[in-house]
């Protein structure tokens, strides 16, 4: 991800918006959990990556085809993570909404399994499950691989609990999970049209209090989005804005419809009414102190606000949910009690700093973080960021070159990216270009499943660029 260049505090919220949505692959969207209690311990840190998670469900990590195996073999749905370190919703949903008691019940019921989807290893399984948004849960019937439930970004206690009883209950009656898993099939599939009417047909038959409303409505958004329909997509939002909830989906629907309300032509009047509605929606959802939202959940509604705000030309509204973003953020991370479990909110705290042009506060905790998980690639990856936004380039390419040593996979483009972005500021050509050459090269080598035509494509124009 290239940093963001603010200019005003307008541009600092609305860049902000832009870069984190729902840790979203653009290159990346917004990671949350969703129990408003405070987290369980977590893993320390030399365990947490690759260890299973603490709680009532027993996980296999990054053997797609050994986990399929075994729930063939016990005739059992396979629940599939699809996660990245980088994401701080997943890291969210991993030390929370994954480790609650409640889920006790469902331990025997599926195979649980986490793929790192920048490990090349699990490029296989991302080739069946297509992920885009980070978090993606699926759960897959193991004779056929047919998806049963999808789910995309954050999810609650509440709204795992529903997918996964969907899952269980399985059967084509023409009844809502019915049509929303023929829509997640669809979806999978790259039928986003197809995704899109399915999902529809599905909220037309759902019962007024099915569980999965919210989380389906996310989903028929971004299919509509996807399928080229941004005015479509704008009016399902200011039609629906009001049906997502008290959770995480709540956020994640306005957010999305942002983009959508984004390719419309300037002068429609669509785009400040969605504004002005998804301001009072998300104002009423971060002052609801019983909303099952999790601190990374009130987080990112309060992101989404000032990215609003920022829309109609409301500085002054976007810098007071900056801070209040911020000092949330900040107690979060004073008190997590463990660096891994702190790691998670670096990056909507960089966000945030710097749309207050207050990055250089922050550069001392960035750095305890890259010393306290030697081993991660993301902490050193968002300090060399922030380095390069105050223009302490050499220090900058330090940590991107400590970052680059530990990165693998689609992440690793992210890291040359920064660092040709680095060489360019200080003036090295040549090294930039060599920088960008190794990012072709990088986007080339990587398996099916993994591969980005549109990313390579962009690193094949800037290079032209540097010739």
């Amino acid at each position: 991800m290239r940093p963001p260049r603010f200019v005003s505090a307008v541009a600092a919220a609305w860049a902000a918006v832009a870069a984190a949505a729902a840790c979203r692959d653009r290159p990346a969207a917004s990671p949350r959990a969703a129990t408003h209690r405070a987290p369980a311990p977590a893993a320390t840190a030399a365990t947490s990556p690759g260890a299973a998670a603490d709680g009532p469900l027993s996980w296999r990590r990054d053997d797609y085809a050994g986990a399929l195996a075994e729930a063939r073999r016990r005739k059992l749905p396979l629940f599939v993570d699809l996660w990245a370190e980088w994401c701080h919703t997943c890291l969210s949903m991993k030390h929370t909404v994954l480790r609650d008691p409640s889920l006790a019940p469902y331990a025997d019921r599926f195979v649980w399994l986490a793929l790192d989807t920048d490990r090349p290893g699990n490029a296989p399984a991302l080739a069946k499950l297509p992920v885009s948004v980070w978090p993606t849960l699926y759960v897959v019937r193991a004779d056929d691989e047919a998806i049963l439930a999808r789910h995309l970004g954050a999810a609650s206690v509440r709204d795992l609990r529903a997918l996964l009883d969907d899952a269980l209950q399985a059967a084509d009656d023409g009844d809502a999970a019915a049509l929303a898993r023929a829509g997640d099939r669809a979806a999978a599939a790259g039928d986003h049209a197809t995704a899109a009417a399915r999902y529809a047909e599905a909220i037309a038959r759902a019962p007024a209090d099915w569980p999965r409303r919210a989380p389906v409505l996310v989903a028929y958004l971004a299919e509509l989005a996807r399928a080229g329909d941004p005015g479509a997509c704008v009016d399902l939002a200011l039609a629906r804005a009001g049906d997502t909830g008290r959770t995480a989906a709540a956020a994640d629907f306005l957010d999305r419809a942002a983009d959508c309300a984004d390719a419309l032509p300037a002068g429609d009047p669509r785009r400040r009414q969605l504004a002005t509605v998804a301001i009072a929606r998300l104002a009423a959802l971060v002052a609801d102190a019983d909303a099952p939202l999790s601190v990374d959940d009130r987080a990112d509604a309060m992101r989404v606000l000032r990215g609003y705000a920022a829309r109609i030309g409301d500085a002054a509204a976007a810098r007071r949910w900056a801070k209040r973003e911020r000092a949330l953020l900040d107690e979060a991370a004073r008190t997590a009690g463990d660096p891994y479990l702190a790691s998670t909110y670096n990056w909507p705290r960089l966000e945030v700093y710097m749309a207050l042009d207050a990055v250089a506060e922050l550069v001392p905790d960035l750095e305890a973080s890259a010393r306290a998980l030697p081993h991660l690639y993301d902490p050193p990856y968002r300090l060399a960021q922030a380095l390069h936004h105050l223009g302490r380039h050499d220090d900058a390419l330090a940590a991107a070159e400590r970052a680059l040593e530990r990165v693998y996979g689609p992440r690793k483009a992210n890291v040359l990216s920064l660092i040709a972005d680095i060489h360019e500021a200080r003036g090295d050509r040549a090294a930039a270009r060599a920088a960008v050459e190794a990012l072709v090269a990088h986007w080339e080598s990587l398996p099916d499943g993994q591969r980005r035509p549109d990313r390579l494509a962009a690193a094949r124009k800037r290079l032209a660029e540097l010739r």
